[in-house]
């Protein structure tokens, strides 16, 4: 006999639930630096959130991304690599996503990332670890097909080389911000605005400390530039929760936007 996800909960103790939610709760406040930052921005959403927005590819599987083009968003790589040996595609991207509702919904019509992304995986039961092999390349660009709805302004993407980039993330004192989906309430758009870039990588990833939850995946970091807020870089990963003293979150640069990516954005 097989019991549904909700009546098996429904039989549960009260007590376990509990403990359960306790654990989870405990779990997340680690993976918080301890304190969770993050607001909740209001809808509709204005610039530069209305640019953010839930992807979906077809498993069923979510994470955020950012339209940075009228016809181009970008993400996580691993978005579409959850599922051992297999590529998802990706589905939709609903920009400015509010409790079901979107300010303009996009047809994904395909996806460019590096193929050394796919080799650095390793599959742990439902869980997906990034190796350093593959920790660079967890990056991606999406190709889009407005079908309803008023497109947002994009969120423009840092165009320079790795010196001009650690210049402005002088410039803004090592403060950027975050914005996605999270798990613990992924129909609402959460942002941690300030939070500290602890480090930028030689090999084009980041080390920072904005709060972050399972579907903040492929979510924007961008820095305060004088022309405007600007996409740095894409959340790629972050430690275990018991692990978290021993390492900051990691986000991938558009420093390594696979080859051609390039010549596909604005200038």
């Amino acid at each position: 006999m097989r019991l549904s996800g909700l009546l098996i909960a429904l039989l549960l103790p009260a007590a376990v639930l509990a403990q359960d939610e306790a654990q989870l709760q405990k779990e997340r406040q680690a993976l918080f630096f301890g304190h969770d930052d993050r607001v909740n921005i209001a809808a509709p959403y204005a610039a530069p959130y209305a640019a953010i927005g839930r992807l979906e590819v077809k498993s069923g599987g979510t994470c955020t991304a950012t339209l940075v083009a009228p016809d181009l968003a970008l993400t996580a790589a691993h978005c579409f690599l959850m599922t051992p040996r297999k590529i998802d595609a990706g589905r939709w991207f609903m920009a400015g996503f509010h409790h079901g509702k979107y300010q303009a919904r996009y047809q994904v019509t395909g996806q460019l990332f590096h193929p050394k992304f796919r080799q650095g995986l390793t599959y742990k039961g439902d869980d997906v670890y990034i190796e350093p092999s593959a920790a660079p390349y967890d990056i991606a660009l999406l190709r889009l097909k407005l079908q309803d709805g008023i497109a947002p302004s994009p969120m423009p993407v840092f165009r320079g080389n790795r010196q001009r980039l650690m210049q402005a993330i002088l410039r803004s004192q090592q403060k950027v911000n975050q914005g996605g989906f999270a798990e613990d309430h992924d129909t609402i758009l959460s942002a941690h605005l300030g939070c500290l870039l602890t480090q930028l990588r030689s090999n084009g990833t980041i080390f920072h400390r904005c709060d972050t939850l399972s579907g903040d995946s492929g979510s924007p970091i961008w820095i305060d530039l004088p022309t405007g807020p600007t996409l740095i870089a894409v959340q790629s990963s972050a430690p275990d929760w018991f692990n978290r003293q021993q390492a900051d979150n990691v986000g991938v640069t558009v420093l390594q936007l696979p080859a051609g990516a390039g010549k596909l954005l604005p200038k």
